[in-house]
């Protein structure tokens, strides 16, 4: 099978994260470079993979050689020294550049060196150690050199416990280890009410079973208090569906409709980002009692990213009476009504993230009783939802995003008027210092003030201070009063308190299928605890292979259970793109998607999607003849569908999977591609 990764690399523009790499080497990092041109005061010119760079030698040098160097500092001029005394020819390993860097000359760790230099990989001492004691714990193949090449690259730790997580994501098929661990829990005489919310999460990414709408009963009857706490569905309807007969086939499918447009209606945004919407809506909301001019709030409207979201969640009535709002020059009050009631709608139609995770469960539950609930796009797209928020591939990162955003402590005020003073400009910052002294400045020192935070360049506060101050813009934007010193700092006070009460969302949350699945192991539950873990370090293995220090680039690789869809092996996919100003958010106009799926009638497949200003160009990679006429057959309705989501389709190719091209290629792809019933060799409609 193609392996995702390496697919990745090659399509990428050659040395393009090695010219990266150069700005950020470190003391003590080694790597091959080619000595172009010698200058006086023991400096040259030296070509360092796809960069050339001018060092301070500390040793003699021969020009157009190539040699093994070693950085001793950085700064403005990298200082270099050479670690292999004699020239290395046609930049092969010898046996005593091995020695002279510490290691033992064993037939797979040379050539997994040799594979570093070639490739212009930075290494150090502790990390080519490090290597060794993984060649010679797990073996040098092909695949364990590659996974160690990634872990070196990315800078992940060179541990057995991170090599072992790595290698379980790569190579284990997430719905097969959960169809086994299944089968394991249900063994008679185990306990089933210890693991019922496991064995319910664990249905939700299952193939369709018999067993359907008992799980269903079962998930109802263990929540049907939360469940009605949604204020979605009905409790009639909850107590028809945990019955023995269940609700007729024509009301299971509306009511998951109706649970399904519901979750469609929701917002992708933080709880600093509702509240700024709140505080938005409370402006409008003054406004149009006042029958005032909404000037400001269409600026507003218009530049905050959040309000494109919201857009996105509206029905095209609703879109088309918001544009005429927006661009009317002088809007009536009751077009001005007419808006607000409209964002009001949206806002009040909000729930939290918990209520959205509850809603879902049971609409995937729902969904393997009558398979006509939802179409194969939207069931497609609920499970991937579904997966990232509970799977648990996300935890630490939220625990640690919640816990740094949630301190609203004189001592977090201090740090943020600090922070501002940093990044104003010298002339601006005593003004501003004195401004803090003074217990009640003057109506125009607080102009002043809000003069300057609106100058000032947010992105270099840290994130959290960032919501703050984007926050307290807003309110001071769209509100007409000028605000005194007391009222600006109580703004500040509230905004930090906002996330005060995620903490405690937090620790109400439901537990996510790992955190499940390691209170489970602590069970001591011998008949399951080795599948237990595995999965457990599967979804480890995917977690850290989503860290990644490039700031510039944002990447995320996952992959979902493909059983659900009839598939035999996970669905891969691979998001990429440059990050997006603020959201901090992979930018949709500019971005490439890899997809990997191994179809039943069409076999291996890849696929990829680049997107440049919001058109697209599609390669399919595939060996399958029968592969052409389909994408000819089904190119017009793509074109169509990306249409109506604003987007172009430039152009649908394929290429043969086998191709020295693409077959150098592979490790995380993925398709957003969308099953239907496989009928006359068509195994996924787009």
């Amino acid at each position: 099978m193609v392996n995702m990764q390496s697919f990745s690399n090659a399509l990428r523009v050659e040395n393009t994260r090695l010219n990266n790499s150069q700005a950020s080497l470190r003391a003590g990092q080694m790597l091959t470079g080619k000595v172009l041109e010698l200058y006086p005061n023991q400096k040259a010119s030296i070509q360092l993979g796809g960069s050339q760079i001018v060092a301070q030698l500390e040793t003699a040098l021969s020009s157009k050689q190539d040699y093994l160097f070693q950085v001793t500092s950085v700064g403005d001029l990298i200082r270099l020294k050479k670690i292999s005394e004699a020239p290395i020819q046609n930049r092969l390993l010898s046996d005593q550049i091995m020695q002279q860097i510490g290691l033992p000359n064993n037939r797979a760790l040379k050539a997994f060196m040799q594979q570093v230099m070639n490739q212009n990989i930075p290494f150090n001492f502790q990390e080519a150690q490090s290597i060794a004691n993984l060649i010679e714990q797990f073996g040098g193949s092909s695949s364990n050199r590659e996974l160690m090449q990634m872990m070196l690259q990315k800078g992940f730790p060179l541990s057995e416990s991170v090599f072992k997580n790595l290698q379980s994501y790569q190579s284990s098929q997430l719905g097969q280890q959960i169809s086994q661990l299944q089968q394991a829990l249900q063994q008679p005489g185990q306990s089933q009410v210890s693991m019922a919310n496991l064995q319910q999460q664990l249905a939700i990414f299952g193939a369709n079973n018999r067993d359907a709408a008992m799980i269903l009963r079962q998930f109802i009857q263990t929540n049907q208090q939360a469940l009605q706490n949604t204020n979605q569905v009905s409790a009639q309807i909850l107590q028809q569906m945990s019955s023995g007969n269940g609700l007729a086939s024509t009301q299971l499918q509306d009511t998951a409709q109706q649970i399904h447009q519901v979750l469609q209606q929701q917002l992708p945004l933080s709880s600093n980002k509702m509240q700024t919407f709140q505080t938005f809506l409370n402006r409008f909301s003054q406004v149009v009692q006042q029958e005032g001019a909404t000037d400001s709030l269409k600026h507003i409207f218009q530049q905050n990213p959040l309000f494109s979201k919201v857009m996105q969640v509206l029905s095209q009535q609703d879109k088309s009476q918001i544009q005429q709002w927006l661009q009317q020059p002088k809007s009536s009050v009751v077009q001005q009504q007419q808006t607000l009631s409209i964002l009001q709608n949206v806002a009040s139609q909000q729930l939290t993230q918990q209520n959205q995770n509850m809603l879902r469960t049971l609409l995937l539950h729902m969904n393997q009783v009558d398979n006509d609930t939802l179409s194969v796009r939207d069931e497609f797209l609920h499970v991937l939802k579904h997966f990232v928020n509970t799977s648990g591939i996300q935890d630490e990162t939220r625990i640690a995003n919640t816990l740094n955003s949630s301190n609203g402590s004189p001592a977090n005020m201090v740090a943020l008027m600090q922070s501002i003073k940093s990044v104003l400009p010298t002339a601006e910052q005593q003004t501003f210092q004195q401004w803090l002294q003074q217990t009640q400045p003057s109506a125009a020192q607080n102009q002043q003030i809000t003069d300057m935070l609106h100058r000032m360049n947010v992105q270099q506060l840290p994130q959290v201070e960032q919501n703050v101050v984007r926050n307290l813009l807003t309110l001071l934007d769209t509100t007409d009063q000028p605000f005194n010193k007391e009222q600006i700092m109580q703004a500040i006070r509230q905004f930090f308190s906002q996330s005060d009460s995620s903490i405690q969302q937090l620790r109400d949350q439901d537990l996510s299928l790992k955190q499940n699945l390691i209170q489970a192991n602590q069970q001591t539950i011998d008949f399951a605890g080795d599948r237990i873990q595995r999965l457990v370090q599967t979804i480890t293995g995917m977690q850290i292979n989503m860290v990644q220090d490039d700031q510039t680039l944002l990447q995320q690789n996952f992959q979902i259970p493909g059983e659900r869809f009839g598939l035999a092996h996970d669905i891969r996919m691979q998001f990429e793109g440059k990050q997006k100003n603020e959201t901090g958010e992979i930018d949709p106009d500019y971005c490439r998607i890899l997809f990997h799926l191994d179809l039943n009638n069409l076999g291996e497949t890849m696929m990829t999607l680049s997107i440049q200003k919001r058109v697209i160009n599609i390669t399919v990679y595939n060996d399958s003849q029968a592969l052409k006429p389909l994408i000819d057959q089904f190119k017009p309705l793509l074109k169509q569908k990306l249409d109506g989501l604003d987007y172009q389709l430039s152009s649908v190719s394929n290429k043969l999977l086998s191709d020295s091209e693409a077959s150098s290629a592979g490790t995380h792809s993925s398709r957003e591609t969308y099953p239907t019933a496989p009928t006359e060799g068509i195994d996924f409609r787009v």
